[in-house]
């Protein structure tokens, strides 16, 4: 079990996903124990085993077909499976499993830990998404206002920028205190990869934004994909109301969900 646990963490310092597959319970005769463990590469390549056979099969097909379809990281899934002979297994019982994904998966970075980013953290966290906090005052992020968010960094807006990975599983969400630090994170953010990005502030702002933007060279096309003002338009006013509003179009785009008229982003 140490080396399976060993192959675990070189998986995911390699940044390779993977699907940890578990027997959990088991009811009559089953070809291994509750506990019993393997790790399931995306190429279908297997460590450990829970047993051999049609279940391990079974198993490795779930678990393949849950990394092809975008399972998010840290999330569970459970099956169970019956041993008869109906179902082609002599064994006669009944197995619990359950796959856990792992590895590079989506990540929300959201810059600005003031009151909308506090709410937002946890609602993106709950949402299966790795969740970054930035920002430049170290009394704002802080362990004690984000207790389970995976990075929180606190220093140089523009230092920090540099110091993340961005993938076109990279969404990014900016809600700082300044209309200036919005500027230059959204001018920097949007040129990288990404899959959504989105800035909260007023029609006027997101005009005046984009247009500084255009003027630096920042071309239009690539702008378009700018989601400003963030959110969708649900009457949000409170900090946790409009945290739902940005959530609600971050899980919309995940899931590739035209959400029409509901949307605030200006449109370009």
């Amino acid at each position: 079990m140490k080396d399976l646990y060993k192959q675990l963490l070189e998986m995911m310092d390699a940044g390779e996903k993977g699907v940890m597959v578990t027997i959990t319970e088991v009811a009559g005769s089953s070809p291994r124990h509750a506990g019993s463990k393997m790790i399931v590469r995306t190429d279908g390549r297997i460590y450990g085993t829970i047993g051999g056979g049609k279940l391990e099969k079974e198993a490795i097909e779930e678990a393949r077909s849950i990394l092809n379809n975008g399972m998010y990281t840290g999330m569970v899934k459970k099956k169970t499976y019956d041993l008869t002979p109906e179902e082609g297994m002599l064994c006669g019982g009944q197995t619990e499993v359950i796959f856990e994904s792992f590895g590079e998966g989506e990540s929300l970075t959201i810059f600005g830990a003031g009151h909308i980013g506090r709410a937002l953290a946890p609602l993106a966290q709950q949402a299966g998404f790795r969740v970054t906090v930035v920002d430049n005052r170290p009394e704002y992020a802080t362990r004690e206002r984000f207790p389970g968010v995976e990075n929180l960094l606190a220093g140089d807006y523009t230092e920090m920028m540099a110091s993340l990975k961005f993938t076109d599983k990279s969404y990014v969400v900016i809600v700082t205190h300044g209309h200036a630090f919005d500027e230059d994170i959204l001018g920097y953010c949007v040129q990288q990869p990404h899959r959504y990005i989105g800035m909260i502030g007023s029609r006027n702002k997101t005009k005046t934004v984009l247009r500084h933007l255009e003027e630096k060279g920042i071309a239009p096309e690539v702008l378009r994909s700018v989601h400003s003002p963030v959110g969708l338009n649900i009457g949000a006013e409170t900090p946790f109301e409009i945290s739902v509003s940005i959530l609600s179009e971050v899980v919309a785009v995940r899931h590739g969900v035209d959400v029409g008229a509901l949307s605030m982003a200006l449109d370009r």
